[in-house]
């Protein structure tokens, strides 16, 4: 392959991958993208079509912790020390969320934990009510459902989020 037909087909790869990527623009389209960069170099049988952009998989929706009480938010995270695929979501009225921050740090030595500004949330397989505000979510490939499930369960006062 020639390399300006490399160069063409790398760049129109990565602008596609970008521009699915981000939310669209109603002003703008991916193929307008894809044509510059195409137009800018020797254009071959190689170089990306717009429908090639199109045919990619459509982007995962947004995840949306479960178990959030009416009237409660997520004031911040917390990541168990023993098993990183644990990580619960602390949740309490809007107004304590300073009062969450003040106190995070002393909050994560009692549980055996530690704060981290956001928890995993790719491979999510359920989340665990522990009580006291907190939903854990376990990730996978550790973790499976029905694993995840019954470790919830195994413990006292802690039930499942369906």
């Amino acid at each position: 392959m020639k390399p300006v037909s490399t160069l063409a087909l790398v760049l129109g790869l990565s602008v596609a991958a970008l521009a699915c990527s981000k939310k669209a623009d109603p002003g703008s389209a991916v193929t307008s993208t894809g044509a510059t960069v195409t137009s800018g170099a020797a254009a071959t049988a190689e170089a990306p079509k717009p429908a090639a952009a199109t045919a990619t998989a459509a982007p995962k929706p947004a995840f949306v912790q479960k178990g959030v009480k009416p009237g409660k938010v997520v004031v911040g995270y917390m990541q168990d020390l023993k098993d990183e695929n644990q990580c619960a979501a602390v949740t309490d009225d809007p107004a304590k969320q300073a009062a969450f921050t003040k106190d995070a740090d002393k909050l994560a030595a009692m549980m055996k934990g530690k704060i981290v500004t956001a928890c995993p949330t790719e491979n999510v397989v359920g989340t665990c009510n522990a009580g006291m505000g907190m939903l854990v979510n376990y990730s996978g490939p550790k973790w499976t459902a029905e694993t995840a499930k019954k470790d919830c369960l195994a413990h006292a006062h802690q039930t499942w989020v369906e």
